[in-house]
């Protein structure tokens, strides 16, 4: 068990232990998983490919989070042959290798201070195609923005919490990786890996005291500085730049399947997208293709901000998105810094939100475009689809309210994990396990039964 584990365990097992019961899940018909997208493709013996997005949460080290849910689609094929079709950096506007980097300040500090470390922090797609049994090929991009969250991690909260809790010698690791710089060999300019912090710092950090007791240091390290900390940045001006680089990844995978992305138009027949999220991810997926965010918000930021070109982009990605499924998601907790008047209709009458309906904008958006697209286009399900799971002992997982037009089914699972039934269940595992949970795997990737 790792120190976070075994911190978050001790911790748990002194809060007072409550009553748990099993939650039905809510009856899923009228959806569609990505095997009964596999299984229309086949039976209309066309080769298009599905297109899979996969969008990381909160305390990502490196690329390859995705890997799980590869398995997972190896598995329910029946056999697997998986290509790594290589990675693909954002590269327009301000993500451009020869652009400066945004004047952003952390406590009056540049939080990148060189062209090269903005390179560094590109976020970029990991590409994989998968294909097996004859069916028709599936197309998993993993998104990684966790690179333009390092800079700020592991300049200030890693260095800064190791002389206050005590140093933690993995996340140091991953700030100063042991080979220093490591260029792409394939994208000039850009780096496989990036130190953050130099060797010798590193080191000395590694050596300092350690004042916290075991428990709280893992906490503090693991939970709120690694985890945590990304949260934060993703409801201040950091969401400009980390939805920005999201839009820009979006254009790659619409550019991947084949589509003009200077000629497109939301309505064109098109490949469909499916999205699978985990964690923070749905929140910064959702708030990528918030239309609402059009026009300038931070001054100093105004690069960043959706301009047409994003808008035809997100337009499309939303009428062309079959659904999302989020592996457990913050929408409610992180909704509360969002907080906004009701519009009020010319005559007086009460806005929907003040009736009770809820339909938050960064959905709205999604949602409509998707009706709009299924008015004129045959498809298997009547409504856009957010598939959300969440287990009981996960601390950072709220079931997704219900959406005003959206088909929103929330599942809640048990997850696999270090437990002592029924006293403890490891709120880690219980929150990063979810791609481990043949349950769910199932319900992404198998067809339903035909009735």
């Amino acid at each position: 068990m790792r120190v976070s584990e075994f911190a978050a365990f001790l911790f748990l097992a002194c809060l007072p232990i409550w009553g748990q019961t099993g939650s039905a899940a809510k009856a899923s018909a009228g959806t569609e998983s990505i095997g009964d997208a596999v299984k229309e493709e086949d039976a209309l013996a066309h080769s298009q490919p599905i297109y899979v997005i996969y969008i990381h949460g909160i305390g990502q080290a490196g690329p390859g989070d995705s890997r799980l849910l590869r398995k997972g689609i190896c598995k329910y094929l029946g056999e697997c042959n998986e290509t790594p079709l290589g990675r693909v950096y954002a590269d327009g506007g301000r993500f451009a290798i020869d652009q400066p980097p945004p004047r952003l300040m952390y406590m009056q500090v540049p939080v990148w201070k060189t062209q090269q470390e903005w390179n560094a922090s590109s976020p970029f797609i990991e590409r994989y195609k998968i294909i097996g049994h004859g069916h028709v090929p599936i197309i998993v991009d993993e998104y990684n923005w966790w690179p333009l969250a390092y800079p700020l991690k592991c300049k200030w909260l890693v260095p800064d919490d190791a002389s206050l809790a005590g140093p933690a010698k993995d996340v140091i690791d991953v700030c100063s990786p042991p080979k220093g710089n490591q260029p792409d060999p394939n994208h000039p300019g850009r780096y496989l890996a990036y130190d953050w912090i130099e060797s010798r710092v590193a080191a000395k950090l590694k050596h300092m005291p350690r004042h916290a007791a075991l428990a709280n240091r893992g906490l503090k390290n693991g939970l709120m500085d690694w985890g945590i900390g990304d949260a934060v940045m993703a409801l201040g001006p950091m969401q400009e730049i980390l939805t920005a680089g999201i839009r820009q990844l979006l254009t790659k995978t619409i550019e991947g399947a084949g589509v003009d992305s200077q000629t497109m138009r939301p309505g064109d027949a098109g490949p469909d997208f499916f999205v699978i999220t985990h964690s923070l991810g749905s929140y910064l997926a959702l708030a990528a293709i918030d239309s609402n965010l059009l026009g300038p918000q931070n001054p100093e930021l105004a690069e960043f901000v959706m301009n047409p070109e994003d808008k035809l982009t997100i337009d499309y990605f939303s009428a062309h998105t079959t659904g999302f499924y989020f592996l457990a998601n913050q929408l409610r907790l992180l909704e509360l810094a969002g907080l906004s008047a009701p519009a009020q209709p010319p005559d007086g009458s009460p806005s929907g939100t003040e009736v009770g309906q809820t339909k938050p904008a960064s959905i709205a958006h999604w949602a409509n475009m998707r009706q709009a697209f299924l008015q004129h286009h045959s498809s298997t399900v009547p409504r856009p689809q957010i598939i959300a799971w969440s287990d009981p002992n996960d601390l950072l997982s709220w079931d997704v309210p219900d959406i005003e037009g959206v088909n929103v089914v929330n599942l809640h699972v048990r997850n696999p994990g270090f437990r002592i039934a029924p006293f403890i269940v490891s709120p880690s595992a219980a929150h990063a396990s979810y791609a481990k949970n043949p349950k769910i795997v199932s319900r992404i990737f198998k067809p339903h039964p035909q009735p």
